[in-house]
């Protein structure tokens, strides 16, 4: 009798304390992770169906999708005539830096940004000035595929706006005309298309020889020491150095900020500016 009341027992107990798991949805947990080439956002038990590629971009089709950006990475190299001449050496003046005059926000039409602390870097890394990338059509120069704003070393070396790395931009692996241009310099293009990938990083010197870019000896000036600098004078940036560009610099003599006016770019609008750039140049142009 006590044997059968302990099994009654035990299987009260039993019900008592059993539980019933029922499905759950475990989707609600996951994470994006992302780099500097793009990002990818992804669910606990996520089931890829199918991946597409166009060239550009990589979607995995799942519950949860989301494109990720293929960018191609080169490192243009070039010098500005301005920071150059003052500096007398084979870097470029960066007053502007030392001064606390560079903005954190590009002068040109996308308006990235960058971290304060990006300007920390001395020597061959300080920042000199924001500079525009564009990005053109093999066969056709005019067509502008893609522009971006960057930052150039004073070594001449143009990088992403941590400063450091190498640019990025969103377009397919193919050959494109690279063109920079600079808020008070005539802008330059490379010669001939350059094969970019989102592999690999491309270098692009537009600085040491007459024959990097387009137009040759009318398009950059003889530094010396093997260096051969984008022009400086045109304030008005209309693609040519003109006695407009003359008078508009007259009228801004003596104030120090970040201008245009300031060819040098040393952090003053002066005499020297119009004197030993901008009148020599007079009647230059871009050659694109």
């Amino acid at each position: 009798m006590k044997q059968f009341i302990f099994i009654i027992g035990l299987l009260f107990s039993v019900t008592m304390f059993s539980q019933t798991l029922e499905r759950t949805v475990i989707g609600s947990t996951g994470k994006t992770l992302s780099n500097t080439n793009g990002s990818i956002n992804f669910t606990v038990g996520e089931l890829v169906v199918t991946t597409n590629s166009n060239g550009t971009a990589i979607l995995n089709q799942g519950f949860q999708q989301e494109a990720i950006i293929l960018k191609i990475r080169l490192s243009p190299i070039a010098f500005l005539q301005g920071p150059l001449a003052t500096s007398g050496t084979t870097t470029m003046d960066d007053s502007l830096r030392s001064n606390s005059l560079l903005p954190t926000t590009s002068p040109y039409s996308d308006g990235l940004t960058c971290e304060n602390s990006v300007f920390n870097n001395t020597g061959n890394d300080a920042i000199i000035d924001w500079i525009w990338i564009t990005l053109r059509d093999k066969n056709d120069k005019t067509i502008v595929l893609a522009s971006q704003s960057a930052l150039l070393q004073a070594d001449g070396d143009i990088v992403d706006t941590n400063g450091i790395s190498p640019v990025q931009i969103a377009l397919s692996s193919d050959s494109y005309f690279v063109g920079i241009n600079h808020r008070n310099h005539l802008g330059i293009i490379s010669t001939n298309p350059v094969t970019l990938n989102t592999t690999s990083t491309t270098t692009i010197n537009l600085s040491d020889t007459t024959t990097a870019v387009f137009g040759g000896t009318n398009s950059v000036l003889n530094m010396g020491n093997g260096i051969f600098a984008m022009i400086a004078g045109d304030f008005d940036e209309n693609g040519q150095i003109q006695n407009i560009d003359t008078n508009s610099v007259i009228q801004l003599l003596g104030i120090s900020t970040y201008n245009k006016a300031d060819l040098d770019m040393n952090g003053q609008v002066q005499n020297s500016d119009i004197n030993n750039l901008l009148n020599p140049n007079i009647g230059k142009g871009e050659q694109f």
